[in-house]
């Protein structure tokens, strides 16, 4: 890294040569990698005229740190203009990052089916691995891994062939942690795991990626150990991907044995996603504080927050109430802003703490709503 950004003060004093990308965007990309986020803006924003490609790859610095409505503008200012094919590739992973961190599974469907026409000419290369993950973990989530996995196959057989680089690989077999635990198949997390574990000897990065993983796979397996969960969920954080480590802490949170637990692993995800809006003092964050930041919901909201938590589907709780199922979306949404829960997983752990639904446990695949509900998270 200190080597590429000396490099930039170098360009000029050497003859002129074919280079698959500019410095700049090489020295991102390797930032990107590493979970220096920082260093990497603040590269771009050494070239006095931003190009599209860097413009991109500041919204992805955005994105991998959580920021996602400044990457969701960033992204639609640059749709209205001309992209090259390679940074098409980047935009449209863009687009699908923005959207299934926000836990729209329609917006995620839509940009999913955006990108189709860029992973039909994709070719794979060792600088375009971050879209890729995304376009992958989009797929997954959208049930058309297919689509992709030729392609995710191709980008396994290069990093083999280069003897697993860890600045490189270590964030595609991240990615494909987070397929495995999508999909709900524990075991294809493995190698993924593994080559992350072998990763951790080289970088700070792959270690915490690796120290994640673990944490996951034993989530899996149903073992909710909460101080391993926060050691994992602040590694994330603290490598830039607080996104990351609030879904790990807000998964651990649903699938809690007891109150405590869940409530702790609660606030830490609460104060991984919003780092501006927790308090100080952890200490001083208990069961009794876990309530909505502003005011307490309707007696409809109440009544509908119940319902879901006890494990009933929209269509289900709707027919309870006698309103309609979308309605009853419309009140979950409307929850979720006011909580500020961005995922399905975080919103129920939010409910359970503010003491809703009683003493019943939910299924943490929530079967139901696939047999005929609507969620308005994937």
């Amino acid at each position: 890294m200190n080597a590429l950004t000396r490099a930039l003060s170098m360009r000029g004093t050497a003859r002129t040569v074919v280079q698959p990308d500019t410095v700049e965007a090489i020295t991102a990309l390797l930032c990107l990698h590493s979970g220096e986020l920082t260093h990497a803006t603040n590269v771009l924003a050494r070239h006095t005229t931003l190009t599209v490609r860097h413009e991109l790859l500041a919204a992805w610095a955005a994105l991998l740190g959580g920021d996602l409505s400044a990457a969701s503008a960033a992204a639609d200012d640059l749709s209205g203009r001309a992209v090259l094919q390679r940074d098409r590739l980047f935009l449209h992973g863009l687009r699908v990052g923005a959207a299934r961190r926000s836990g729209d599974s329609g917006r995620l469907h839509a940009e999913w089916e955006a990108a189709q026409g860029v992973v039909a000419e994709y070719s794979v290369d060792l600088l375009s691995l971050l879209p890729l993950g995304e376009l992958w973990l989009a797929a997954v989530r959208v049930g058309d891994a297919p689509r992709i996995s030729h392609l995710v196959a191709q980008a396994r057989d290069l990093l083999t062939a280069l003897g697993e680089p860890p600045l490189w690989g270590a964030a595609l077999h991240w990615y494909g942690v987070q397929a495995a635990i999508a999909a709900e198949r524990p075991d294809e997390l493995l190698p993924h795991a593994r080559a992350l574990a072998v990763a951790a000897e080289s970088t700070a990065y792959a270690a915490a990626l690796a120290r994640a993983g673990q944490a996951w796979l034993r989530l899996l397996q149903n073992d909710v150990d909460p101080t391993r969960v926060r050691t994992a969920a602040e590694s994330l954080a603290a490598i830039g991907l607080p996104w990351d480590g609030a879904r790990l802490a807000g998964e651990a949170a649903l699938r809690a044995g007891d109150t405590a637990a869940a409530t702790g692993l609660l606030q830490v995800a609460r104060a991984l996603r919003h780092p501006a809006t927790t308090t100080a003092d952890p200490a001083a964050t208990s069961a009794d504080t876990v309530s909505p930041t502003t005011g307490p919901l309707s007696d409809r909201e109440a009544q509908v927050a119940d319902l879901v938590v006890s494990g009933l589907t929209y269509r289900e709780v709707g027919a309870r109430l006698y309103i309609s199922g979308k309605t009853v979306e419309h009140h979950v949404a409307r929850i979720r802003r006011r909580l500020g829960a961005g995922s399905r997983s975080e919103l129920i752990s939010m409910l359970r703490a503010m003491g809703h639904g009683g003493d019943g446990r939910i299924s943490t695949s929530s079967s139901s709503e696939k047999k005929g509900g609507t969620s308005a998270c994937p």
